[in-house]
């Protein structure tokens, strides 16, 4: 007899849209009384000097594309005209995306209402749109509708997507290359990425060194290998082992010297894998995986890290794997809480670093610091098995 497909209940259905509305409410009052990280200043720095660059009064904007600054400076606009603060203002665009990947989730083939809800009520969703202050959710919520659009086979809006996604991030550029395996729309998805590109992020290109504005942002040190090759030897030291300082010092320069060329060889291991697995690539499942693959890659391979990485890959793991995608959130929910909480000691302790000073630390604050660290690696293992299992599949 075959099996029934299982629906929910209308009234239940109907749930969903309501939580959003009210979640995305709740979300915008906290995020005008919550606090935000440094990377708030840092972005209204950045819109300033593009909007002087822009009006002729010197000024020079960091190395985004520009749909990274039509969302900063639209923020900072309205922080203007309004009277209210940037730091609420840059906060929008990430808790409208969470509303807006909900719903597509709810959409998706695999996904439905409780992908939605899983994702919506996630602490790593919650805690990037509310209080970092960030827009990396932005992009995400691009690539997302860039892979639903796919799905549904209309290829010149997922085109569109894609190159929207990468204007504000250019991390989710190698998404095409799955995408142009599938035996229709080519030419319509291709012709609309390039156009997108080519009035978002193409303008901005000649301001900067050939390369550089394909090179992810990234802070060494503070997130798998990078974090054990600095922060171990430091804490080694503390417990009373072998100084091993000077043994990673020349790995750790190298690294540092050359760590964008990591990304670069994790693309071109990506494209080799695409090509080889083309015939596979024809399923909306699959461009999820694909999806999956190369996010999960790039926490993987990457030398550094910024904590609002978490959030890329967090839509497609609860498409391919929605168990493992909880159990993804609850480790790197942890990990942004006490980020944030360890980023609070330096100015506590009066020092820069608060690794390069673990002897001043109090046992409680130096258990936590240890206890950060700990489910950091544990986080990114996840994403390295989750890679390697997506590759040999």
């Amino acid at each position: 007899m075959p099996s029934r497909r299982l629906t929910p209940h209308p009234a239940l259905r109907a749930c969903l849209p309501v939580t959003v509305l009210a979640v995305t409410a709740v979300k915008l009052a906290l995020a005008a009384r919550w606090g935000w990280t440094q990377d708030i200043p840092g972005t209204q720095i950045e819109a300033e000097g593009f909007l002087a660059s822009w009006r002729g009064a010197g000024g020079h904007p960091t190395v985004f594309p520009l749909g990274y600054y039509a969302l900063s400076c639209g923020a900072l606009l309205l922080s203007q005209w309004t009277g209210a603060p940037f730091a609420c203002w840059i906060k929008v665009p990430a808790i409208l995306s969470d509303a807006v990947i909900a719903l597509v989730l709810r959409k998706v083939r695999g996904g439905g209402d409780r992908a939605a809800a899983l994702y919506l009520l996630n602490p790593v969703t919650m805690l990037l749109s509310v209080y970092h202050g960030q827009l990396h959710t932005a992009a995400t919520a691009a690539a997302v509708m860039a892979l639903w659009a796919a799905e549904r086979g209309q290829w010149g809006w997922t085109g569109v997507a894609l190159g929207a996604a990468v204007s504000i991030r250019q991390h989710f550029g190698l998404l095409l290359l799955p995408l142009l395996c599938r035996r229709q729309g080519r030419v319509r998805l291709a012709a609309a990425f390039a156009a997108t590109v080519a009035l978002t992020v193409l303008p901005l290109s000649a301001r900067y060194p050939a390369g550089r504005l394909a090179s992810p942002v990234w802070v060494f040190g503070a997130w798998g290998y990078g974090m054990l090759l600095l922060q171990g030897p430091r804490l080694l030291a503390q417990l009373g082992g072998p100084d091993v300082t000077a043994m990673a010092a020349g790995l750790i320069q190298t690294l540092q010297a050359h760590g964008p060329k990591l990304y670069w060889l994790w693309a071109a291991a990506f494209a080799a894998w695409t090509w080889r697995a083309r015939a596979r690539l024809q399923t909306a499942s699959s461009s999820w995986r694909a999806a999956l693959l190369w996010l999960v890659g790039l926490y993987a391979m990457s030398p550094g890290f910024g904590v609002q990485w978490l959030v890329w890959a967090l839509p497609c793991w609860l498409i391919v794997d929605r168990p493992q995608a909880w159990r993804y959130s609850l480790l790197a929910g942890l990990f942004l809480a006490g980020s944030y909480w360890q980023w609070t000691l330096p100015g506590a302790y009066g020092v820069d670093s608060i690794t390069a000073n673990l002897g001043r630390l109090r046992p409680a604050d130096l258990l936590g610091v240890c206890a950060v660290g700990i489910i950091g690696l544990a986080t990114w293992w996840m994403s390295v098995r989750t890679a390697w299992r997506l590759l040999r599949s």
